[in-house]
């Protein structure tokens, strides 16, 4: 039992050294132009870190299609401890990742009762350290995931500690019935606060009742009942994160994508997975949709999941861990395999943090059980698995140097999938703000070659002609981009032209546009900013000076928003007030 302990306790330094050895580097990472500004820089209720208002806006909000408190309080809490030093959030998003791997290791530790020591130490580095995990944890955005996952661990270790007590040797003191229920309660609450990380985890209580059957072996009618009041709060989850999706017309309705082909998608994109896990080559932070994907792929597909299906069932009664594993691949992975699409992709990486647990565990125990008559089969066993965690952790190591900064990002995504055209957006924007406008107008007339009618790429070669002067082209884009494919697209629209029309000094147009724009999202501190400088044009210093304030009052640590309110009050005679903004724009630039 001693030399056990000394064997965890080292299973659980080598866990985290590796991982920290693979991923320390996402320190240096800065943000991306994807998600990050929304979810923190230019989010003025994240950005000014965690405040009463904050917290409240956090529980009431469904800002960005999801209804996720616990997600937003720790980018705020990120952002009070770190303000916006991207390092800091990163390793927020790292140190929860590396917590997690230690909590794949002992959940599956415990539940196999303790006789699984080594098959689940191979099971947790693979999860540490396969490439597949890096969008997760060096994405900031992408911390709803790894927080997620660390509450799901939780709620699995809260339910062996609430499953295990009929097991209690005799001689031991039996737990009272109001025991249990705080247990259970536990429970509910972990799972609870899980699904106030992301909405994904409302298929861990078909996980758990997986457990129940292996390793556990405690499946009944009365343990399946059990999960009714998990199963309810996954369906409250489910109802919220459908309603607000399609509210923010980011589902898209069958007359535009038929059951069909989202039936097709799915099959393939199980499979898809499968192999992207064995050869995580050419992994990108964007994969576009197969629109026009061949049918023997689907039909293919289909026969490998059958055949694997009804293997896993005939082998259930002598290696239940093949059935467990299986179906927590495929039933976790049912609310992201896009039979309701959201988004633009068919695909995602972050999309396998949890799913592919259920994978490394058939090969865990599987490959232990092929090799049980072996002579030397702790040896093979260690030389595999060495050989295979030396290769993954390399290929991650390598992944998360793409994850640098947006140019990295995205320039490796267009290398690495064929005909990327969002990749080309996103690289184009990313180039805008390096100030290389012609390379950026030169991507994204690419991205256009390969999708002429997507609605991002118009806006954002509008932008780019915008800056450079060519309005009557800028123009043209701006209208082809309409409707854009995204909640805010009208407010966004109203906020080009409005920029437009300031740029070309035609102020009033330009106030009548930002004020349309404020009207859909009144708290957008870049349309307030372009106002108060449009106002100033007219010499209308007071009502600058007031909508400079709202600004800042919203996003306190933006160093041009002071400087821009500084300049109006300096105008406006009040030279005191003037010269406080004036040192917190330079205090915020240092």
């Amino acid at each position: 039992m001693l030399k056990e302990k000394e064997y965890i306790k080292s299973i659980v330094l080598v866990l985290l050294f590796l991982t920290l050895v693979v991923y320390h580097r996402v320190g240096g990472n800065g943000f991306i132009n994807c998600d990050d500004p929304q979810y923190v820089t230019d989010n003025p209720m994240v950005n000014t870190g965690l405040s009463v208002k904050g917290v409240l806006w956090a529980f009431k909000s469904t800002f960005f299609f999801n209804w996720h408190p616990l997600t937003w309080l720790s980018h705020m809490l990120d952002v009070s401890i770190y303000r916006l030093n991207p390092g800091g959030h990163h390793l927020t998003n790292l140190v929860i990742h590396m917590i997690n791997a230690v909590l794949v290791f002992y959940v599956l530790y415990l539940i196999t009762g303790g006789g699984g020591l080594w098959q689940s130490a191979f099971v947790a580095a693979l999860f540490a350290i396969h490439p597949l995990t890096v969008e997760s944890v060096a994405w900031v955005s992408e911390r709803k995931n790894v927080l997620c996952t660390l509450f799901w661990l939780l709620t699995m270790l809260a339910y062996y500690n609430y499953a295990r007590y009929p097991k209690i040797m005799d001689g031991q003191p039996h737990p009272t019935k109001t025991s249990r229920i705080k247990k259970y309660l536990l429970v509910l609450l972990l799972f609870a606060l899980a699904l106030m990380a992301k909405p994904m985890a409302v298929t861990l209580p078909f996980v758990l009742i997986l457990l129940d059957f292996w390793p556990l072996k405690r499946l009944s009618l009365l343990t399946t009942a059990e999960k009714i009041p998990l199963f309810v709060l996954s369906g409250i989850s489910s109802t919220i994160t459908y309603v607000v999706q399609k509210e923010a017309a980011v589902v898209q309705p069958l007359s535009v994508l038929p059951l069909a082909n989202r039936v097709f998608t799915a099959t393939v994109n199980y499979v898809h997975y499968l192999y992207m896990m064995l050869n995580p080559l050419n992994l990108a932070i964007y994969y576009p949709y197969p629109y026009n994907m061949p049918l023997w792929k689907p039909v293919a597909a289909f026969v490998l999941l059958l055949t694997v299906s009804v293997c896993a069932l005939l082998l259930a009664r002598k290696r239940p861990y093949i059935l467990v594993g299986w179906l927590w691949y495929v039933g976790t992975l049912v609310p992201v395999i896009k039979l309701v699409q959201t988004g633009r992709e068919a695909i995602a990486d972050r999309y396998t943090y949890i799913p592919l647990i259920g994978i490394y565990i058939i090969m865990a125990w599987g490959c232990s059980d092929l090799l049980q008559k072996y002579r030397f089969k702790r040896h093979i066993l260690i030389a595999a698995a060495s050989v295979i965690i030396a290769f993954y952790a390399t290929l991650t190591w390598i992944q998360v140097g793409h994850w640098k900064n947006s140019l990295t990002l995205f320039r490796h995504a267009i290398d690495a999938v064929d005909k990327n055209y969002q990749a080309y957006n996103n690289y184009g924007n990313a180039l805008i703000d390096d100030g290389r406008l012609d390379e950026a107008v030169g991507y994204f007339a690419k991205g256009l070659e390969l999708k002429p009618d997507s609605a991002e790429l118009h806006m954002s070669i509008g932008e780019a002609l915008t800056r450079q002067g060519k309005f009557e082209e800028a123009i043209v884009h701006y209208v082809r981009s309409e409707p854009l494919m995204f909640f805010d697209g009208e407010a966004l629209l109203h906020k080009r032209f409005g920029l437009i029309y300031m740029r070309r000094k035609n102020y009033d147009g330009a106030i009548f546009h930002l004020n349309k724009s404020l009207e859909i999202h009144p708290e957008d501190t870049e349309v307030l900013n372009s106002l108060g400088i449009t106002l100033m044009g007219l010499n209308r210093t007071e009502e600058a000076i007031s909508v400079f304030i709202k600004a800042v009052s919203l996003a306190p640590q933006n160093a041009s928003l002071h400087k821009n309110l500084s300049y109006a009050l300096k105008k406006a005679g009040r030279m005191q007030e003037a010269q406080f903004h004036l040192a917190e724009a330079e205090r915020l630039n240092k």
